[in-house]
């Protein structure tokens, strides 16, 4: 007998399982095909829409600091009234005078009219760190003035000068030490600038405050400006446009195709059971059995003819292929199968073990029905069936 080809046998095989989980198979149907349902009407029929924000106009302010040093002293290097600018450091000796300018401006994408005020004062102190805490032991602060100026325009700075003589600030401070008995920390000379903005920009009123400082560091013979601290004001405005939310070819096209999916199933499933097409039958679950039996102990079976002597010992008939591996390997022997796959058998002392697999009508090999339920021994020709 033959068990059928693969072909066959996966066909059988898929309708047996949609048979046994026809409703959970249908379930999933459901499910698939509501999801592309809602998917397609969402992408198509209804996509909603979202909110986005747009910048519409937005601005920023920043202050800058420019210094100068006039050569006051006869020197090598510069003649006498030499104007020395933006140097990384000038010398005390020759230019004890420093002069600073600091500048604001701000812009703006649609104008603005704003009062700007800067008053800038110089901290003299000693401070040190402590596990990044700043300590300050002793301040002196002095005004360097205050500039104002009202309705200024983007791109329109605001300056406001100064001028020290660093010498004697140097001197001061080592007054300041030696009359406090000494001071731990380090001298610092800062120049604090604060800038108050009220106005309106853009349309919208604006009333912001910042502040800069500039360090000057001075080792006894030279002194540097150093690094301008400080950030920029700035502010924007924002507003909410409504649009058409859009989908991508995930949406667009994998819901319809779930959605047709999904029906489509729906329809063939119920199709085929209305229709018996999914109906199995018992001999097609037994081919399946054996089939998959088969190939589960594919290393204990050989195919085979075995010889009429073999086959005319007693027979111990058994019920099932697994029951006939166990057999063969009870007995450490192998299992023999007839080529056309009608019969197994294992031949132990005298006796033959075998196993007969159930006949159908429609898993047949060469697609037609099978009606005989025996075959002739293997070995038997077909003169010695007609002696018979």
């Amino acid at each position: 007998m033959s068990l059928g080809g693969d072909r066959d046998r996966q066909g059988v095989r898929v309708r047996a399982i949609l048979d046994d989980w026809f409703w959970a198979v249908a379930l999933v149907a459901v499910v698939v095909a509501g999801a592309g349902g809602y998917v397609t009407y969402t992408a198509y029929a209804d996509p909603g829409t979202t909110v986005e924000e747009r910048q519409v106009s937005s601005w920023e302010g920043n202050g800058s600091y420019a210094t100068t040093a006039t050569v006051t002293e006869p020197n090598p290097l510069y003649p006498v009234g030499t104007t020395l600018e933006d140097r990384p450091a000038y010398f005390l000796a020759v230019s004890p005078r420093f002069d600073g300018t600091f500048a604001f401006e701000y812009r703006a994408t649609r104008g603005g009219a704003v009062d700007v005020t800067v008053e800038q004062r110089l901290v003299l102190h000693s401070v040190t760190e402590d596990e990044g805490a700043a300590i300050e032991y002793w301040r002196i602060e002095e005004p360097l003035g205050t500039e104002t100026a009202s309705g200024v325009a983007p791109g329109e700075p605001v300056r406001s000068t100064f001028s020290r003589n660093v010498s004697r600030l140097a001197n001061r401070a080592t007054n300041v030490s030696e009359r406090l008995g000494g001071t731990p920390g380090e001298t610092e000379v800062l120049v604090v600038t604060a800038v108050g903005i009220d106005g309106e920009v853009n349309g919208q009123s604006v009333e912001r405050t910042a502040t800069y400082r500039l360090p000057i560091a001075s080792d006894g013979s030279t002194y540097a400006p150093g690094e301008m601290g400080g950030q920029a004001v700035t502010g924007s405005t924002t507003e909410r446009i409504a649009r058409e939310r859009t989908y991508g070819p995930a949406w667009r096209v994998g819901g319809p195709a779930a959605l047709l999916l999904g029906v489509g199933g729906l329809v063939g499933l119920a199709y085929g059971r209305y229709d018996g097409r999914l109906t199995v039958s018992a001999a097609e679950r037994n081919r399946l059995d054996v089939a998959a039996t088969r190939e589960e102990f594919d290393d204990w079976i050989t195919t085979a003819t075995l010889p009429p002597a073999v086959l005319g010992r007693p027979r111990v008939e058994v019920d099932s292929l697994a029951g006939l591996v166990d057999t063969a390997i009870d007995v450490d022997a192998r299992v023999f199968e007839r080529p056309d796959g009608g019969e197994f058998y294992v031949p132990h002392e005298g006796l033959l073990y075998a196993y007969t697999p159930p006949r159908g009508e429609s898993v047949a090999a060469d697609g037609q029905n099978e009606a005989s339920t025996e075959h002739p021994a293997d070995g038997e020709s077909d003169a010695d069936a007609d002696e018979s």
